[in-house]
């Protein structure tokens, strides 16, 4: 369920995936105790993550939520944003699946994803001295 994506020379990118589902953490695990005795769930709603990067712009990691799903509103990560629940779209008209080589009805989303140039040609979100302490 990884691969690596390349935009375009005008930053347009394009993939097919299976459409997930949510997840929860491992039951019985420390991070589910640590979560119940906080009186919370260890549920994830469906989502996709990206880990994004250009010349010349800031590195970004973020996720798309996946529109209709039970969780969507009580992520137990706090992960899920208005601007990151983009529409699912049902395709099954005959032209949109042989135009994009499927045998069947699939489902698609469009979102437009915007990097942040590098300040004074850095980017100042990484910081390699917590990284190691954190090591």
């Amino acid at each position: 369920m990884r691969r690596t994506i390349y935009a375009d020379e005008n930053g347009r990118y394009r993939f097919q995936s299976i459409l997930p589902s949510g997840y929860g953490v491992p039951p019985g695990s420390p991070t589910e105790k640590l979560l119940s005795a906080l009186g919370r769930h260890g549920q994830r709603p469906a989502h996709i993550h990206f880990f994004i990067s250009a010349d010349g712009h800031r590195k970004l990691t973020t996720q798309i939520n996946i529109e209709g799903d039970p969780l969507i509103n009580d992520d137990f990560a706090y992960a899920t944003r208005d601007g990151l629940v983009p529409a699912v779209r049902e395709r099954s008209d005959e032209e949109s699946i042989h135009a994009n080589g499927l045998n069947g009805p699939f489902a698609e989303i469009e979102f437009d994803i915007h990097l942040t140039p590098l300040v004074d040609g850095v980017d100042n979100q990484v910081n390699e001295q917590r990284r190691r302490a954190a090591a």
